[in-house]
């Protein structure tokens, strides 16, 4: 059997384009501890500290003081993989009727730490200017060398950090306005093993391994408007701009004595989607409020994973067909005290996946629902303490992935995240 090298490096970087994170598709929702806690339900109106930056520009004029708010999250991703007849194509001899061998590839879900900061300062009465920091796409999934996916992936880590300075206007009593743009870096580095012994007719006798390392930098723009309606109830709009990366970097496929077969610079292009989110805050006496919002996520730009390389031999184009998807929220807010304040609240999080042929084992997603807690304590005038926690139930996934070459990867996956995040706040 030849082995196809295009179909390698198809899979490596398609993680570069989807990989499974902790929101559904690849995006990294934890932008800010207090929104955590509320399953971010209406963060593009609730604008109660610095991280509106990152939901809504336009909510930092309701911020009266110098703030600077420093968030970490830590997120625990459980995905394990139960194979249901994984199996190598039906061609002929010596591939018939084999299975794919090896293990289920342990928890696939990695831990991370996501960090996020953010910065605001009311210039006037009128004008308030901010620089949020933050992680808004990520991926850590590794399984072992010997599991029976191998072929298809082992280990994807994806890291991007995205500067986003603001500036948000009073523009009626009314009307709040904010503009921010962002520079963002990506960086990814993936790895998968090749099945080299099917070249001398001995299927998975003998593996190689391919790796890939590639970064970029890309630039965007977010804008929002924050509508005060009542004393009591404001409305948010928020939207934030697609940005495209032009990856590259280094591909190599080494075979099972460690001996460079291929190495070669890879190139792929790749449109991280923009969001738009409806969001409602109000507030029904001096102790509750809740909090409500619906965002759009275009994903369907994931239409197809166009990589070109300078040889020629790891270019490939692969459709994807990836579907637009909502998201929606509710919270609700108690105020307990002057000290203490404590929110909850649910959310549900459409896949972008349609179905199991299209789902990889970079990108064991699917639907998954939000339960979320949270509290803030004012621990002084200057500094308050947040801290939020998220289980997110996910329907377990199933897969049905058939690469170029007819080796077929078919199982389900037992997915669920955990999310705990911790923030200080400090007003001047």
């Amino acid at each position: 059997m030849k082995l196809n090298i295009r179909k390698l490096s198809t899979l490596l970087l398609l993680s570069s384009a989807s990989p499974a994170a902790w929101s559904a598709g690849y995006a990294i929702q934890e932008q800010s501890i207090t929104g955590l806690g509320r399953a971010f339900a209406g963060s593009a109106a609730v604008a109660e500290d610095a991280s509106t930056i990152f939901f809504n520009p336009a909510g930092l004029t309701y911020l009266d003081r110098t703030e600077m708010d420093m968030g970490l999250n830590y997120i625990k991703p459980q995905s394990e993989f139960r194979n249901d007849g994984s199996a190598l194509p039906n061609s002929g001899a010596p591939f018939t009727g084999q299975a794919l061998t090896g293990g289920n590839g342990g928890d696939a879900g990695h831990e991370a730490f996501v960090p996020n900061f953010y910065l605001s300062h009311p210039v006037n009465d009128k004008v308030t200017v901010g620089l949020g920091i933050s992680a808004p796409f990520g991926l850590v999934t590794e399984y072992r060398d010997d599991w029976v996916g191998r072929y298809f992936a082992v280990k994807s880590e994806m890291l991007t950090a995205n500067f986003n300075p603001t500036i948000a206007i009073q523009a009626t009593e009314k009307l709040s306005l904010g503009f921010g743009v962002s520079a963002q870096y990506i960086d990814v580095k993936l790895s998968q093993m090749a099945d080299l012994g099917a070249r001398g007719g001995l299927p998975q006798a003998a593996d190689g391994k391919v790796k890939l390392g590639a970064d970029d930098w890309g630039y965007g723009y977010n804008l929002g408007l924050l509508y005060q309606a009542t004393d009591d109830t404001r409305i948010g709009l928020a939207f934030r701009s697609k940005i495209s990366h032009t990856l590259k970097g280094d591909g190599t496929l080494k075979d099972a004595s460690g001996n460079t077969v291929v190495d070669d610079n890879i190139q792929a292009d790749v449109d991280l989607p923009e969001t738009l989110s409806l969001a409602i805050h109000h507030r029904l006496n001096k102790q509750w409020s809740v909090s409500a919002d619906a965002t759009f996520t275009r994903w369907s730009r994931f239409s197809e994973l166009n990589i070109q390389s300078d040889g020629g031999q790891l270019s490939s184009v692969k459709a994807e067909d990836w579907e637009n998807t909502m998201r929606y929220g509710l919270g609700v807010d108690y105020r307990h005290s002057d000290k203490w304040q404590f929110r909850a609240g649910v959310a549900y999080d459409e896949t972008p996946i349609p179905n199991a042929e299209r789902r990889t084992a970079r990108i064991p997603g699917n639907d998954r629902k939000w339960v979320a807690v949270g509290a803030t304590y004012h621990y002084s005038e200057n500094i308050i303490l947040d801290a939020g926690y998220a289980h997110l139930f996910i329907d377990n996934p199933k897969i049905n992935e058939t690469d170029d070459t007819g080796y077929n990867l078919k199982g389900e996956y037992d997915a669920s995240v955990d999310l705990l995040g911790v923030q200080l706040r400090w007003l001047m």
